[in-house]
């Protein structure tokens, strides 16, 4: 608020500076959906079939990630597996299965990473072609500010088995709708994201970075000349590929970078016109 000619005129929140993640082989070794279906078949809510095909679809999305079309059909699974399912017991039971069965699949460089984006007070997102069901959780045990992910239809309580698949140019209209919201520069923003369908959202950033890139990836960071980063587990910091990487090798933590106040920007999110988990 500033006083001018015996008025009080409000200012606008100053622009945010946000970090945009994917989840599925960027955040966490692997794929949620198909991690997290062993607790949901021994739940009684997945048939075995399903648990069967998870683990064969587990082997190769972590060999080489999955096409754009793979994504559609993993999901589109997922929401003919659930139908008919009570939506409160399913979102039961992946809660309690998440600190137990995903946590722990979270890489040790995005932890470190994401702490970095919020020691320098960026605003930090997950955005993934997973169900909310499946990773609102772990948004909360990551430190993230919201959550936007695929919406899975439900009726009187259930599942209809329809999603609204969050992927490729759905994930960069979800990103540009967090950006209004929340009065995040883009151009001055950070996204990280493994996959095909991450492209539209990396371009649609200043600080775009590739984790794990497929191979169609990795094509589009050379051309674009994006920082490819190498996230190996829980307890290593063998990531860096790129020279030109912003942070430079000297990288040990967020506990030993402070927020310069140029990069530290003030101002509460507007929250209309966007849905994201309070944590």
């Amino acid at each position: 608020m500033v006083a001018w000619a015996g008025m009080v005129v409000a200012q606008p929140h100053p622009w945010r500076i946000a970090a945009f993640f994917d989840v599925d082989r960027t955040l966490v070794r692997g794929s949620s959906i198909l991690a997290l279906a062993g607790p949901l078949c021994r739940a009684g809510l997945l048939p075995r079939r399903a648990l069967v095909t998870a683990a064969l679809r587990g082997l190769q999305f972590s060999a080489r990630g999955f096409s754009e079309e793979e994504v559609q059909r993993a999901v589109r699974g997922i929401g003919t597996a659930v139908r008919g399912l009570d939506a409160v017991a399913l979102r039961r039971v992946a809660d309690r299965a998440i600190p137990l069965v995903l946590a722990p699949r979270v890489y040790g460089e995005a932890v470190e990473l994401i702490a970095w984006h919020r020691s320098r007070g960026h605003l930090v997102f997950l955005v993934s072609a997973s169900t909310h069901e499946l990773i609102d959780r772990l948004g909360g045990i990551v430190g993230a500010d919201g959550v936007v992910a695929s919406e899975a239809e439900i009726v009187d309580g259930r599942y209809t088995g329809t999603v609204a698949l969050c992927h490729g140019a759905a994930k960069v209209e979800a990103v540009r709708r967090l950006a209004a919201a929340y009065r995040v520069d883009l151009e001055r923003s950070f996204a990280y994201g493994d996959g095909t369908g991450d492209i539209p959202m990396l371009l649609a950033v200043g600080n775009p970075n590739a984790v794990n890139p497929d191979h169609r990836l990795r094509a589009a960071a050379v051309q674009h000349g994006w920082p490819q980063l190498h996230f190996r587990g829980r307890d290593g910091l063998s990531w860096l590929d790129d020279p030109g990487w912003p942070f430079g090798p000297a990288w040990t933590g967020a506990s030993s970078w402070r927020a310069d106040s140029g990069d530290t920007l003030g101002g509460e999110p507007v929250v209309e016109g966007v849905s994201t988990p309070a944590y």
